[in-house]
Formats: structure tokens, C-alpha cells, sequence
């Protein structure tokens, strides 16, 4: 069996991405496996199994955290992974300045009859005072 790139060398192995027959000088180890540099360039070498529940924990609890996606980049899907993590990242930023803005309208409604009390009460205790004061003042 030859080379599929180099016809003339006898192969020292098959790529385990494209299956093609490959030289040493061709030949590149992945992870123990042989690939052929092209399928390495391609991005076509297959990644190890990973397990479902360590995936599934680090994707909930990095998505609690903030960090949607780990489990996505923890699989080797990175495309997938980083996407989500950027557009959680976003959600959580949008979603805190609404919650931020709302918080401050509710507080806003809540103190303003507390500040329209005060501005009024406060005033006016104060002119009674006053006014008693300079009365008893006056009649002494």
C-alpha cells in the first residue's frame, strides 16, 4: 500500500479521519491515533469521547455561574460553545440593567409619597414652631 500523497513511499499506516493510506512523513499522531496532515488542517480529526454527564454538569453549572457553553467547548464543539457563551454573557449584562433600572422605578414609587411627606411635614412643623415661638414671645 502506497502514500496517497507521495505514490512512490510505501504507507506506514491509514489516516483514522479519511482512511486514506499514509506515509511517515504524512502521518501526524493525534491523541494516539494516526491522521493525515490534511484532515488535521481541515479540523476533521474526530475528538475522544466524552462523557455525557461530566459534559452536562460543567454546561448547568458554568450556565449558573454565567459561563453557558463550557460544557459545549469541554466536548470540543468550540464553535458552539463560544457562541453560547457570548450571547449568555450578553443576556446576563441586558438582563441586569433592565432588573437595575426596574429596581429603581419600584423604589422610586415606594419613597416618593415618604419624600412628599417629608417635604411637606417637615416645612410645616417647622413654620409652627416658629410661629408659636414668636406668638408666645409676643404675648410675654
Amino acid at each position: 500500500m502506497k502514500c496517497y500523497v507521495h505514490p512512490e513511499i510505501d504507507a506506514v499506516g491509514t489516516c483514522t479521519s479519511c482512511g486514506n493510506a499514509i506515509c511517515g512523513e504524512c502521518a501526524v499522531e493525534v491523541r494516539g491515533k494516526l491522521v493525515c496532515r490534511d484532515c488535521l488542517a481541515a479540523g476533521q480529526v474526530s475528538s475522544p469521547d466524552r462523557d455525557p454527564n461530566t459534559a452536562f454538569l460543567i454546561e448547568l453549572v458554568g450556565g449558573f455561574f454565567g459561563f453557558l457553553g463550557l460544557g459545549y467547548l469541554y466536548v470540543g464543539r468550540t464553535n458552539d460553545g463560544i457562541l453560547r457563551l457570548i450571547i449568555w454573557i450578553l443576556y446576563d449584562v441586558i438582563a441586569a440593567i433592565i432588573i437595575a433600572l426596574l429596581l429603581a422605578v419600584i423604589v422610586g414609587f415606594v419613597c416618593i409619597p415618604i419624600q412628599l411627606v417629608i417635604q411637606i411635614g417637615v416645612p410645616l412643623w417647622s413654620a409652627t414652631a416658629l410661629k408659636n415661638e414668636l406668638l408666645d414671645r409676643a404675648s410675654t
